[in-house]
């Protein structure tokens, strides 16, 4: 077996080739140029022109979208995915492209919305659940014909709501087909986007998991996450976390107001942390109403806090480890603090609310 593995070895070759063509010189010494057999290495090396559009992305919408890839953009349900894509479909349309958005995850009561405000901003909205004869597969067949077609698609945008309605997301056969047909339209210019849904638990680190297979990872260009974040005036704040990309991209992000009107926010939020700290605050919310109350009933030392709340079982240890999670001291900010304290009698603190309700 090490005999075959060596015959196939780079100098195993170069020396075979060196004595085949009888040259004579000692071992090591120039002799040549290479055999053709290594020629097949450069259909391997990216050119500059290749090199220069990876460093240079031609942006669609920019730190989002580049033109002629494939973005996969997996967020979970009502994550606001939808109403985001639905805003920049309009904004692509104004930059002159020719926007196609296949929607086949829509209920009758927000269709006749969708279709005005398609028509209003100047793109194709494409329903073919409510197209008599049509549907999905017949909009993926045409598709193919495109594919087969010899002229480019630059300024062509299709983006398909959702993936998991075009074919079953775990189904690799499936996903193979309808990519080798996507594959060969990113090839003619055209840029691809696919809407799909996350799985219902994150990881361990409270990062959203795409819901489909690995397989299907691969077969994009970039994979960025819509990671919402719901707040308490109804709106919601959506942050891009990137996961698989090819070209420079940062985070941006989005408000959608209670009318579901969309802006694009100046500077970028975390909505990770954001709904990991949002979390903590619901979790702890018992005990800091507890505490509360122990502060406006004159409770103001750590030890009457740690009291007033035993008597309505709350544990020592509990107490004072959201009593310190919450307080404002010199090197924290604002934040999400709820208390301060001041020095009282005997080396002691005297706490209260930052802004008493």
């Amino acid at each position: 077996m090490s005999s075959q593995i060596k015959q196939y070895t780079p100098v195993a070759i170069e020396k075979h080739w060196c004595i085949s063509n009888k040259h004579r010189s000692k071992w090591g010494q120039n002799i040549g140029s290479p055999p053709s057999l290594f020629n097949w290495a450069n259909d391997y090396v990216v050119s500059q022109e290749d090199a220069n559009k990876i460093a240079n992305p031609s942006w669609i919408i920019e730190n989002l979208i580049i033109q002629g890839h494939i973005i996969l953009i997996p967020a979970e349900p009502n994550g606001g995915k939808t109403t985001i894509m639905f805003h920049l479909a309009g904004i692509m349309a104004q930059r002159g492209y020719r926007v196609f958005y296949v929607n086949s995850d829509i209920s009758g009561g927000d269709a006749k919305d969708m279709i005005a405000q398609a028509k209003d901003d100047g793109f194709t909205l494409m329903l073919p659940d409510m197209k008599v004869g049509k549907s999905m597969e017949s909009v993926v067949q045409r598709l193919l014909e495109m594919s087969k077609e010899n002229q480019r698609f630059d300024d062509v945008v299709f983006i398909f709501d959702t993936l998991k309605k075009i074919i079953n997301v775990i189904n690799k056969k499936h996903a193979k087909l309808l990519f080798s047909i996507l594959r060969k339209l990113s090839a003619k210019g055209m840029t691809v986007i696919l809407l799909a849904h996350t799985n219902k638990y994150n990881d361990a680190d409270d990062k959203p998991i795409y819901e489909g297979t690995g397989d299907m990872r691969s077969d994009v260009d970039e994979l960025i996450y819509f990671v919402p974040q719901k707040n308490d005036d109804g709106s919601m704040t959506v942050s891009t976390d990137p996961d698989k990309i090819r070209g420079d991209f940062t985070t941006i992000s989005f408000n959608i107001d209670s009318q579901r009107n969309v802006t694009q926010l100046t500077v970028p939020v975390n909505t990770i942390e954001a709904k990991r700290v949002s979390e903590q605050r619901r979790k702890d919310e018992p005990i800091i109403t507890s505490i509360n109350n122990a502060l406006l009933n004159n409770s103001k030392s750590q030890k009457a806090i740690i009291e007033y709340c035993n008597d309505g079982g709350v544990g020592e240890r509990r107490v004072k480890s959201v009593l310190k999670h919450y307080l404002l001291t010199n090197n924290s900010e604002p934040g999400n603090k709820i208390w301060k304290r001041i020095s009282g009698d005997k080396n002691s603190y005297e706490y209260s609310i930052i802004d008493p309700p």
